[in-house]
């Protein structure tokens, strides 16, 4: 994962986005508004050995802090509180977040030197979010 720390990457394509934020409950007018947006997404290692993995856009700044394999406290964009853990499996970073309802919903952001991938599925839900960002150079 150590190559891919402070690569910016810029969201290109989105399939079946709106539909998972449809599954969460996000509303009409948020998921418009995040419908509309391309984010960019860079992922920093801090020097207290933790992660922040930083999606940015024209109207919005989002940082989420981790340590690997360390349950926290995760608030989402759209206000709703939830517990995350993430960990790496190779180029993986795997991020599963539980809502307080129980929801589960899993996010798999694969590094390349190109792109960075985030499949996203959720129990409960039978479809699957893929989201492609290439490398800003």
């Amino acid at each position: 994962m150590e190559k891919y720390l402070g690569k910016k990457y810029k969201l290109k394509t989105s399939d079946n986005f709106e539909e998972y934020l449809k599954f969460i409950e996000v509303g009409l007018l948020s998921r418009k508004l995040v419908m509309a947006l391309s984010p960019e997404s860079i992922l920093t290692k801090n020097q207290d050995g933790s992660y922040s993995l930083t999606m940015t856009t024209p109207i919005r700044k989002v940082v989420i802090t981790f340590k690997l394999d360390e349950e926290f406290n995760e608030n989402r964009p759209d206000g709703i509180k939830v517990k995350s853990l993430m960990h790496v499996e190779g180029n993986l970073l795997v991020q599963t977040q539980i809502e307080d309802n129980g929801r589960k919903s899993k996010h798999i952001r694969e590094f390349t030197d190109k792109s960075l991938i985030v499949t996203t599925t959720a129990e409960g839900w039978d479809g699957k979010c893929v989201r492609i960002y290439e490398l800003v150079e």
